[in-house]
C-alpha cells in the first residue's frame, strides 16, 4: 500500500512538473464567457462523478492528451506498468459529494482553458478544496489536472 502512494506522489510531481513549465511560458487572456463557464462546470461534474463512482477508465478519457502523456511517462520512469485504478482504489477516494463555485475561462497561447474551484465532501464526513484545471481540445473540455485535498 505505502508503495501505492508512491506512484501517486510521482505521477502528480510529473504533471505538476509538466504544469509548471508551460504555466512559465505564454501570454494568458482572460474571457467572461456565460456559456464556457457553464460547459466547464458540466464536464467537472461528469469527472467527478467518475472519481465518484471509481469509474477510473472513463477518468482516463476525460483526461487531456498532455495529462494521459504525463500519467504514461510516470508509468515509464516507475519502470512498470501501474494500475491507475490500483493506485485511485489504493487512496480510498470516496467522495460524496462536490461543489463548484468559482469557474474562470481564459486563453493561453491560442488555447482556450479554464478553472474550476470548489469544495469537496467525502463519505467520512472531512471535506476539503477541489481545483481542476481544464483545456479545450477539439471544442470538448478535457482535465489536464486535478487537486483534491482535506
Amino acid at each position: 500500500m505505502y508503495t501505492n502512494k508512491l506512484w501517486l506522489r510521482l505521477l502528480l510531481a510529473c504533471t505538476l512538473l509538466i504544469l509548471l513549465l508551460t504555466a512559465a511560458c505564454g501570454k494568458e487572456s482572460a474571457t467572461k464567457n456565460p456559456a464556457a463557464e457553464q460547459a466547464l462546470t458540466v464536464q467537472g461534474d461528469a469527472f467527478m462523478t467518475c472519481l465518484k463512482d471509481g469509474d477510473f477508465q472513463a477518468v482516463y478519457g476525460l483526461m487531456s492528451i498532455e495529462a494521459q502523456k504525463a500519467l504514461y511517462k510516470a508509468k515509464k520512469m516507475a519502470g512498470s506498468w501501474v494500475s491507475l485504478d490500483g493506485v485511485l482504489n489504493q487512496i480510498g477516494l470516496e467522495i460524496a459529494g462536490w461543489e463548484f463555485d468559482k469557474a474562470r475561462v481564459f486563453t493561453k497561447n491560442g488555447v482556450v482553458r479554464g478553472t474550476l474551484d470548489g469544495r469537496v465532501e467525502y463519505a467520512d464526513g472531512k471535506s476539503g478544496q477541489v481545483h481542476l484545471e481544464l483545456e479545450q481540445q477539439d471544442g470538448i473540455w478535457k482535465i489536464r489536472s486535478s487537486s483534491l485535498t482535506q
